[in-house]
């Protein structure tokens, strides 16, 4: 709007109140002999002035719309990046609370063994030093789940403080998006984003607005500037230095042509400055649209490997899984002994556990290909 309001007439009313005291101290004209008076003078005026050609002007009015276009992508790119940190916070605080439970798992089925293995002792079965081993196998899982507690006491502060929520625990996530294949290939990923990251979007629109405050700075060092004006003055005399008081009114209107011919503003060529400052946004926006190609191949990359572990993981916690029912029925015919099946279980958490950290990293990566091709995660977490 100030832009614009630049192009309207330009109109100001000013009104001055003068106490004139005169006195002709030396004079060889006759005429100014009486030359002594005092008396008020009030003047009223009106200016009124309006561009009809101003280049710099017009370039002002479409730098200003190209500069709220740039604030509302801005802006838009600001939504997505909070949703992006509100999911990637929830992710991080649903892994360290699935390892959280794993590590109490592996310390029960650890206390079992103990158990076990003071029982054998007691019997004469076995010695202290498997016992002591287990105990310090325990000792290192308490230690890990402390540790484990603080971190996700990290991440719920995170997740507090990106959502604008007090968060204090999270649910479990389904797993429904896990183990799929990329469906984007990287050209028509990058081509996405080119498209609709609005962070790139805002950066591609920053140049085009440098580029218009370069050709605004141009013009007004050089162009030259065409201005209608007209001037209304009203001026009352109580009194003059012959002694009578006088009242005029001048109305003046006309056209003023100004041409810039060197230094016209007295301070140097703001083009110079423009000039350099296109440079600069034209390099971040290469900058950030190679930044931002490099993130994409590579959290497709990262998806790919991810969906092969998650495939051998999931084969791997199979097999294992199977021993430990195996194991379980040999228990009961009396072929095995509860040391191996809960060492058996032992594995079997870990591999859960690795599986389930393979499984979320793949959800991170995946909102982090959504948020980089410009997916609104608001929108597809509703989905």
């Amino acid at each position: 709007m100030n832009a614009i309001y630049g192009y309207l007439p330009q109109v100001s009313l000013n009104y001055t109140y003068t106490n004139v005291n005169q006195e002709v101290v030396d004079t060889d004209n006759v005429v100014f002999e009486e030359g002594k008076a005092e008396y008020p003078v009030t003047n009223l005026g009106l200016d009124v002035s309006q561009p009809i050609f101003d280049l710099s002007r017009i370039y002002n009015i479409q730098l200003q719309k190209t500069a709220r276009s740039v604030a509302e992508i801005e802006y838009i790119a600001a939504v997505h990046a909070a949703a992006f940190e509100t999911y990637d916070a929830y992710f991080s605080a649903v892994q360290s609370k699935a390892r959280a439970k794993a590590l109490q798992a592996k310390m029960q089925l650890v206390s079992r063994q103990i158990s076990v293995e003071n029982a054998l002792v007691s019997e004469g079965l076995s010695t202290d030093i498997t016992g002591r081993t287990y105990a310090a196998e325990l000792a290192s899982l308490s230690a890990d789940e402390a540790v484990e507690a603080s971190r996700y006491a990290d991440a719920l502060s995170k997740l507090s403080y990106v959502s604008g929520l007090v968060v204090t625990d999270v649910a479990d996530v389904g797993l429904g998006r896990l183990g799929r294949t990329n469906e984007l290939a990287v050209d028509a990923a990058i081509e996405k984003a080119e498209a609709s990251n609005p962070a790139l979007l805002a950066s591609a629109i920053s140049v085009v607005a440098t580029e218009l405050g370069r050709k605004q700075a141009l013009a007004a060092d050089f162009a030259p500037v065409v201005e209608a004006f007209a001037t209304y003055e009203d001026e009352t005399r109580e009194g003059s230095r012959f002694g009578g008081g006088s009242r005029t009114v001048d109305t003046n209107i006309g056209v003023q042509l100004t041409i810039p011919i060197f230094n016209a503003s007295g301070e140097g060529y703001a083009s110079t400055l423009e000039t350099v400052d296109l440079r600069d946004a034209a390099l971040r926006y290469y900058a950030t649209k190679r930044q931002i190609e490099t993130e994409i191949i590579a959290t497709i990359r990262r998806l790919e490997e991810l969906t092969t572990a998650i495939g051998q993981s999931s084969r791997a916690l199979s097999s294992i899984s199977a021993n430990v029912e195996d194991e379980q029925a040999r228990v009961e015919t009396g072929e095995s002994v509860d040391l191996v099946v809960l060492s058996r279980k032992l594995a079997q958490v870990s591999a859960r556990e690795r599986l389930d950290f393979q499984q979320v990293e793949y959800l991170r990566a995946w909102g982090r290909l959504q948020y980089l091709t410009g997916e609104d995660l608001r929108e597809l977490a509703l989905q």
